[in-house]
């Protein structure tokens, strides 16, 4: 079953990226199954983030262009809220895989610590999880703007287990699984009991499927492990694709309201 490599899987999960943009930007207009059947996309790409961590040829540079983006992306959606209103922007997954990689460096330095500063550095890698689990439950409000962390505790989920775990697809999997159960357990899953009829259950799961971060995992088996060709087009197409189609799904809606 591994038949795609880092390239194609990003482009299909840019595609399926698209779908749950459409469904968030325009409410109401298309179906809630296209929220659930997209939620694989955000962790895949950080699955891929853990990949490229230990796979680029400078993680300097990779976390340089993490932040850079970051920064931009911010700086569109304050635009965003400024012309857009009700419309604008929210999304910055790039703000969540630059603390996830930043996560991931002070924790390659702690291996190679002496013992005091091994633990500190290791420490100093949970509280950065830690802040970021809290700024996508806190969000930080500047005026009437305000912004979170997208993904927060289950995108640094992936991150952090696919890291501490590399080596090891077995462990990486069931320790996440176990990990998601409990995220599961304290937040809540719809349960078809509650609800009158099957129909407002699975709308219900579908809108509230933020913790249903496992359905990535299948998707670990078509990974050949390969990159595939390496062209300055296929590096920087997710940088670029990202925010323009943000951009471009939410002036339609604002126009088309």
């Amino acid at each position: 079953m591994k038949k795609l490599n880092v390239n194609q899987m990003k482009y299909l999960a840019a595609v399926f990226m698209a779908v749950d943009s459409l469904y968030l930007a325009m409410p109401g207009v298309f179906p809630d199954w296209f929220h659930l059947i997209t939620r694989f996309v955000a962790p895949l790409f950080a699955f891929f983030v853990v990949e490229g961590f230990f796979h680029t040829r400078s993680r300097e540079k990779y976390l340089s262009r993490l932040w850079i983006a970051a920064a931009l992306m911010q700086l569109g959606d304050y635009l965003s809220f400024l012309l857009l209103g009700q419309n604008r922007i929210t999304d910055n997954i790039f703000l969540t895989l630059a603390i996830g990689f930043g996560m991931m460096c002070v924790w390659e330095r702690a291996k190679s610590a002496e013992k005091g500063r091994k633990i500190a550095l290791y420490s100093a890698g949970a509280l950065i999880f830690l802040a970021g689990a809290a700024f996508s439950v806190i969000p930080i409000t500047i005026g009437r703007y305000s912004f979170g962390l997208e993904g927060g505790i289950q995108i640094l989920s992936v991150i952090g287990i696919f890291y501490l775990f590399y080596g090891s697809r077995k462990k990486q999997v069931l320790v996440f699984l176990a990990w998601n159960a409990l995220l599961l357990l304290l937040t809540g899953v719809p349960l078809p009991w509650n609800y009158e009829t099957p129909g407002l259950w699975f709308s219900e799961l579908c809108f509230n499927s933020e913790n249903l971060t496992f359905l990535f995992l299948p998707f670990l088996l078509l990974y050949s492990g390969e990159k595939g060709k390496k062209s300055k087009f296929n590096r920087y197409f997710f940088y670029f694709f990202y925010p323009a189609h943000l951009w471009i799904l939410h002036l339609a809606a604002f126009f088309l309201r």
